[in-house]
């Protein structure tokens, strides 16, 4: 499972049993004074048998922390403590705009379509994840 979490809403996908493809699930919202919510986490970790929770990292166009990224790093702190699946991180840089751009190409207007585009972004950055591990898998 991976999740997009943002400063109103977390986009939150999971992967296929064979771990090839990433598949929209949800939309969460965070709490009062930026709280995970972890008991809708901790939920759709168990409703979906997950094994690992994948966290987008926003890091800048030039690969440095900003202040998302150090909030990040604390969300996923916590995170580790609360859950007893391992927690990874990986470069979302362009996942919000790759999801935007996928729907527009389909015919969606990104600004009445937040909670989707926060999806797919949660998509985008889990099936960076699962390419990224398949093809280290591929190689001898």
């Amino acid at each position: 499972m991976a999740l997009d979490i943002g400063s109103v809403r977390i986009g939150v996908s999971v992967s296929d049993g064979l771990g090839m493809l990433a598949h929209p699930l949800t939309t969460l919202k965070m709490g009062k004074k930026d709280k995970l919510p972890l008991d809708e986490i901790k939920k759709l970790i168990g409703e979906k048998g997950v094994q690992r929770l994948i966290v987008g990292m926003p890091y800048t166009m030039k690969g440095s922390d900003s202040i998302q990224t150090r909030k990040i790093r604390e969300y996923v702190v916590e995170l580790e403590k609360a859950l007893s699946i391992p927690v990874e991180t990986i470069d979302e840089r362009l996942t919000t705009k790759m999801a935007a751009d996928q729907l527009r190409a389909v015919g969606r207007k990104s600004s009445k379509n937040r909670s989707i585009i926060d999806q797919v972004a949660a998509v985008n950055i889990l099936q960076l994840y699962l390419d990224k591990k398949n093809i280290n898998r591929r190689v001898p």
